[in-house]
Parts: C-alpha cells; sequence; structure tokens
C-alpha cells in the first residue's frame, strides 16, 4: 500500500513541475455488483459501500471544444455481498447462506473523450483495470432438512486470487469547471467482464457479477504553459 500511494505522489509531482494540462482528482465512491444466477437453487445480491479514489490525469485538447482525458487512479471499492445456494442430497435440502464484506484496491485508466459546453462538460469512453488486492470477511451459515441446528462458520481471509486480475469497461460522467482551476465530477464505471476469476468458479456455480462504481470527485487542474 506504501508503494502505491509513493508512486502516485510521484505522479503528482510530475504533474505539478510540467505546467500542462495536467491536474490531480480525488473524491468518494460508492461500488454495487450486479448479479445474474442461472439456476433457481443459486441467489446472490449485493449493496453498495463506500470507498474512494485518488488520481492524475492529463487534458490533451483536440480542438476548442473537445479533448481527450487519460486518468491513472488508485481507488479502494467496499461491497456487501449475499448469496444463497442450496441443493438436494443423502442428507435432504442443504442450504450455504453466505453474508460477506469485499474490499479491493484497483488502478484504473479510463481514456475518457470530453466534450465541453461553456464550463459544463459530459465524458465517455473505456478503462483498463488491474486488481491490486481483494479481502473479504463474512459468515457461512449451512442448514440441512435432515438436521434442524444450523452451523456457523466465520471467516476473514485475502482473496486476490478469487476475483479478475484484469477488467475492462465503460465509462460516463458530466463535470463543471470551478474558478481558478477546480472543478467537480460525477462518473460512472460498468464492468465488461466476470468479476470472479475462472480459477475460483467452482463446477455449477453459475452467479455472474459485473462491478458498478460511482464516483464523485473535486479535482484541480493546472493551467498550460502558454496561459
Amino acid at each position: 500500500m506504501h508503494q502505491k500511494l509513493t508512486a502516485l505522489s510521484g505522479l503528482l509531482l510530475l504533474a505539478v513541475s510540467a505546467h500542462a494540462q495536467l491536474g490531480v482528482r480525488v473524491g468518494a465512491n460508492t461500488t454495487t455488483i450486479a448479479t445474474r444466477t442461472l439456476q433457481q437453487s443459486q441467489q446472490a445480491s449485493a449493496d453498495a459501500k463506500t470507498g474512494f479514489q485518488v488520481g492524475v490525469f492529463y487534458e490533451h485538447k483536440l480542438g476548442p471544444r473537445f479533448s481527450v482525458v487519460p486518468e491513472l487512479q488508485f481507488s479502494r471499492q467496499r461491497t456487501q455481498l449475499h448469496s444463497v445456494e442450496s441443493w438436494n442430497g443423502f442428507a435432504g435440502v442443504t442450504t450455504y447462506s453466505t453474508d460477506s464484506r469485499l474490499s479491493q484496491s484497483y488502478l484504473h485508466l479510463p481514456v475518457l473523450l470530453r466534450a465541453r459546453f461553456g464550463n459544463f462538460y459530459l465524458e465517455g469512453g473505456p478503462q483498463a483495470s488491474l486488481q491490486l488486492a481483494s479481502h473479504e470477511a463474512g459468515t457461512t451459515v449451512i442448514t440441512s432438512s435432515y438436521n434442524p441446528s444450523s452451523s456457523q462458520q466465520n471467516f476473514d481471509r485475502t482473496a486476490t486470487n478469487n476475483y479478475r486480475r484484469f477488467d475492462v469497461g465503460l465509462c460516463a460522467g458530466l463535470g463543471m469547471q470551478l474558478p481558478a482551476g477546480f472543478g467537480i465530477g460525477l462518473r460512472g464505471t460498468s464492468s465488461l467482464l466476470p468479476l470472479n476469476s475462472k480459477e475460483s468458479s467452482a463446477p455449477g456455480f453459475t452467479i455472474n457479477r459485473r462491478s458498478q462504481t460511482v464516483q464523485a470527485s473535486i479535482s484541480y487542474q493546472l493551467r498550460s504553459a502558454g496561459k
């Protein structure tokens, strides 16, 4: 974690020294996970939790209205996950009910096309993501129709290998430029690939999860050398 923040600090210092259309962006995010199950014996849902992001960006002008804005961003994302799985066996119907808190760290690289309308702008484009770390903690409750009593298992574990390391998504957002180089923005991102890695998917596990994040941010943009 310290090395990641040090790298971002170095990029920030580079932005300050360049005196170009560079800027920094910080804010809060909420992340939920869209779930889809293919079997009636499996159910899943997710609740959004609050995280944060910090990044550096560069705005390359294409004309008086349009520009390309690549950004390098560190993001901490948190979600509450719920899942229920049941099946028939020799011991009757067995049900696994899991409630867990998922915390993930990412490096995001969005490349956005921005269109300005006065002090307002719209932006959109693709985003590549690298998962740095994942951690999950929660409880699994196991019940069986053969045995009326239930058992409970608590877990608190590193889960980096359980989730996809590389991801791609689509971003769309809007914002407003404020005086003195400051700005505010709202951006939404939807993943295009399943969240769980192929290695972690057990046979018969057909819960499809895709991450969805909304970011609210404050930015500060340096003036270009010619201004």
